[in-house]
């Protein structure tokens, strides 16, 4: 008996000493928890080509950090690069194995981890590189003309051509919300230019300003005319949030990022292009002087409007009308397109680019150039984020306020994220002229107070932008919500927007856009692609080379131009109509499966991930 109790006792004591093992485990555990580093890397996933090459990894931790490579990816070495501790230099060999192969990056800090998948594809043996379509269960290739025609890829555009993640800059200036609804305009903009002065910047950022939450009155425009710096809030939330608030009247813009300059020069020397014909889709020209160039070369292709094109377009013979504005017909020196490329590789006497031809050059209309360009002035590395953005207003249709909640001007390489607009008589966002690679994503522009007419409600306006992506956003109340203005050259895309309450249609809006996507756009109101003859002072045909994939809308018009440009409607639903001008009857465009989804469910991420997978990254 007292072997069992003396069994017992030693039992229980046992399971004292474990529960205070556990327990003092479990508090080292938090403790380590507590202590445990971040890590932020700038890329999920490299891709490499075939040959061997070098790519950096920016990365961010509050700790020492180590790296390992997954076994089986021997062919993969990295270095930290010299004088940057923070950046990892990542290599490849030569893969010889004819397939593609994948190894992983671990990047560990303590008890965090961060992967990055490291795809490579085989080596060629050719140098010419490749330019396939997506998958898809039409195939696309039957959708390729006579000429060579085909559906551009619409995937370099956006923030670093949607090759990289939007970062989380670093907060540089902390802003509280002024009591008592006091005037923040001052205190914003001192902000803003303290900023624009740090010499010092973290990959092109000189940082973020931290609006904190709360009400800031804004009585007339933020000005951001220096790279590098973003505006972010603490949410879109009316209570919880930050709320910018356009206050007062004045028809104007809330926020404005502007750049200076042009790219120069604004028109050839010389009509290089040896090709009578350069079809839609292709990504070089052969030009008659390569040794001109070299690899990296930014670059304008340019594409003279003539009189014999605006003939057979008939837009020089757009009817008059008996009451309104008078017409302007179009006028060849008015249609000289330029669209912004960089070189990226020289093959004999053919020039590679980084983006397609998004228009034919043609020898009836004296085929175009190619000529080297710079544009000096403009800003970059700027964005706007995680807020609400409101117009005071007086009645519903009151115009004598807060007209553009964000413009950029002549602007790359930036962003709006996150950002909800309420009541302005315009719009969200504004893209204009010499703006490029700008990604809007995650915004909703809603409830617009105007009167409902021409030059109003045009909630995400893409005006002779280039490279631009709009994608996850919402409208309401608008009445041009994915809109292009006259003479914009793509790529382009809106991706997965919806539309609500609209009081008109979403397309391009006059006087011949180039290239544009419109992907799973979902509208209750129209979706048009056609002439709008005599509208406005003379729109004419409002786009050339668009895309509708996998929308849906209320009715929809796509139209041919006469000459020289083709639209397609691919998986698109709802009532299809004739369009708004019948005499003379306009040329159909191209129908594919009207009334039925299409795959893949989005062009322009299949476009991208297929470039991504298959090496052709440019940023």
């Amino acid at each position: 008996m007292k072997k069992l109790i003396h069994t017992l006792a030693l039992q229980s004591i046992k399971v004292k000493l474990l529960g205070l093992l556990l327990f003092l485990a479990g508090n080292l555990q938090a403790c380590s928890d507590e202590g445990t580093a971040s890590i932020q890397v700038n890329a999920d996933v490299l891709y490499f080509n075939g040959t061997g090459e070098t790519q950096e990894l920016q990365i961010e931790s509050s700790g020492e950090w180590t790296v390992t490579v997954a076994k089986g990816g021997e062919w993969c070495h990295y270095k930290m690069k010299e004088n940057a501790p923070s950046v990892l230099s990542v290599s490849t060999d030569a893969n010889q194995t004819g397939k593609e192969r994948l190894t992983r990056l671990i990047i560990s800090s303590g008890s965090t981890e961060k992967r990055v998948e490291i795809y490579q594809r085989a080596a060629s043996s050719s140098t010419t590189p490749t330019y396939p379509q997506v998958d898809s269960d039409l195939p696309l290739s039957s959708l390729t003309d006579e000429q060579g025609n085909i559906l551009p890829d619409f995937s370099n555009i956006g923030y670093m051509g949607s090759e990289q993640e939007i970062p989380d800059v670093k907060v540089v200036e902390t802003i509280e919300a002024p009591a008592n609804g006091a005037d923040a305009t001052r205190l914003i903009q001192n902000a803003i230019d303290k900023v624009a002065q740090i010499t010092s910047a973290t990959n092109g950022f000189k940082g973020a300003i931290l609006l904190k939450k709360g009400r800031y009155s804004i009585s007339r425009t933020l000005n951001i005319q220096s790279s590098g710096i973003v505006l972010r809030g603490e949410g879109e939330d009316s209570k919880t949030g930050t709320v910018l608030i356009a206050a007062g009247k004045g028809q104007r813009t809330l926020i404005k990022f502007e750049g200076t300059g042009s790219s120069s020069p604004s028109s050839p020397s010389l009509f290089n292009i040896k090709d009578d014909y350069v079809p839609v889709g292709q990504f070089w020209v052969r030009v008659l002087n390569p040794s001109s160039f070299q690899v990296g070369d930014e670059v304008t292709i340019y594409r003279p409007g003539t009189a014999q094109w605006i003939s057979d377009l008939k837009m020089n013979q757009i009817p008059e009308r008996t009451t309104g504005d008078p017409i302007v017909q179009w006028t060849p020196e008015s249609y000289n397109l330029s669209y912004e490329r960089t070189i990226t590789h020289i093959i004999d006497d053919a020039l590679h680019f980084d983006n397609p031809i998004m228009m034919a050059m043609e020898t009836p209309y004296n085929k175009g150039a190619v000529f080297k360009s710079s544009f000096k002035g403009r800003i970059n590395r700027c964005g706007v984020e995680n807020m609400l953005i409101e117009s005071e207003y007086t009645s519903d249709t009151d115009e004598d306020h807060g007209w553009v909640a964000i413009e950029f001007n002549k602007m790359e390489q930036s962003w709006v994220r996150n950002i909800t607009s309420r009541y302005f008589g315009n719009g969200l966002v504004s893209l204009n002229s010499g703006t490029r690679y700008v990604t809007v994503k995650d915004c909703k522009c809603l409830d617009a107070k105007s009167i409902i007419t021409g030059g109003r409600r045009y909630s995400y306006n893409m005006n002779q932008a280039q490279q631009c992506l709009v994608i996850d956003c919402e409208a309401t109340e608008g009445r041009h919500d994915c809109v292009t203005g006259s003479k914009g050259v793509g790529p382009n895309a809106f991706v997965r927007v919806n539309i609500r309450n609209a009081h008109g249609d979403t397309g391009p809006h006059q006087r011949w856009n180039v290239g544009t996507l419109y992907d799973n756009i979902n509208s209750d109101g129209p979706i048009n692609i056609q002439d709008r003859s005599n509208w406005g002072t003379g729109h004419g045909w409002a786009g050339a080379n668009q895309v509708l994939w996998n929308c849906t809308a209320k009715e929809v018009c796509v139209q041919n131009p006469w000459v020289s440009a083709k639209n397609y409607s691919i998986g698109t639903k709802g009532t299809k109509h004739a369009g708004d001008f019948k005499n003379p009857v306009r040329p159909d465009g191209v129908w594919v499966r009207a009334n039925a989804t299409v795959s893949p469910a989005s062009l322009f991420e299949a476009q991208l991930e297929l470039r991504k997978r298959t090496g052709r990254l440019y940023h």
